[in-house]
């Protein structure tokens, strides 16, 4: 390669690499932050479960009115009619033919969602890093052509669903595009990839995600979001005991 041309990529790339480490981790979090907040979400969703080399579809329809509150009905004829509200930290599951209502709280919240390696400790927990978390930039790296921030988080409240994350942050558009999940004793226990991302609303969201547990041999989960809708008005009445019930 000519040396003028391979001059001029070097200093192209030492230029790259200095306006990346110019943020700081707490400025690359407020960006993650405020691409993934939304006032409201309407989606329909599905989740593809797989265990020792069997796979179960999942379907749903699904609001959201911030971090706060979340109302989500099942589809799929094995789970028709099966409901979620989530209002805060409280999690709430209706089954239809029982015609029962249960609260998941306690060891129950790390339990996995229909199965899947989804817990109900991940559905609860909010986006906002910032307020749960104290980010250290570690490095920069790359995840599937993409420059990614690496950042580390320490859980600075009890309420942290893990007591260490590592994200790998797109240094364009601020999406996670990967994630480990650790334990206080320091064993990873889950990885999530961005197996898709998409401009909806004029920001960037992970609209496909697999999730694989580093706690059970030969499980996978994809969660995929279709139909996403931001910032749309929803009614406050659907995140209700009665709308669950009903």
């Amino acid at each position: 390669m000519n040396r003028y041309v391979t001059a001029f990529l070097s200093a192209l790339f030492a230029l790259s690499a200095v306006a990346l480490s110019a943020q700081t981790a707490e400025e690359i979090l407020g960006k993650l932050d405020a691409n993934m907040s939304f006032k409201s979400i309407r989606y329909t969703g599905r989740m593809e479960i797989t265990v020792a080399g069997q796979t179960r579809n999942k379907t749903m329809r699904a609001v959201a009115l911030g971090s706060s509150k979340a109302f989500v009905e099942f589809t799929n004829p094995e789970d028709n009619g099966v409901r979620y509200l989530k209002l805060d930290k409280n999690l709430w599951i209706y089954f239809p033919r029982e015609q029962d209502t249960v609260k998941i709280s306690g060891h129950l919240l790390k339990e996995g969602m229909m199965g899947s390696d989804v817990s109900y400790e991940d559905a609860l927990e909010s986006s906002d890093f910032r307020a749960r978390y104290a980010a250290t930039l570690k490095d920069d790296d790359s995840v599937d052509g993409r420059r990614c921030f690496v950042v580390l988080l320490a859980a600075r409240v009890p309420t942290a669903a893990y007591d260490r994350l590592v994200l790998w942050i797109d240094a364009e558009r601020f999406v996670t595009m990967k994630e480990e999940m650790y334990a206080k004793s320091g064993k990873l226990l889950k990885v999530s990839n961005a197996l898709e991302v998409l401009s909806v609303g004029g920001r960037w969201f992970p609209s496909r995600i697999e999730f694989v547990s580093r706690l059970r041999a030969n499980t996978r989960t994809v969660f995929a979001m279709n139909a996403i809708e931001l910032d749309v008005p929803l009614d406050e009445k659907q995140f209700s005991m009665a709308a669950l019930t009903k």
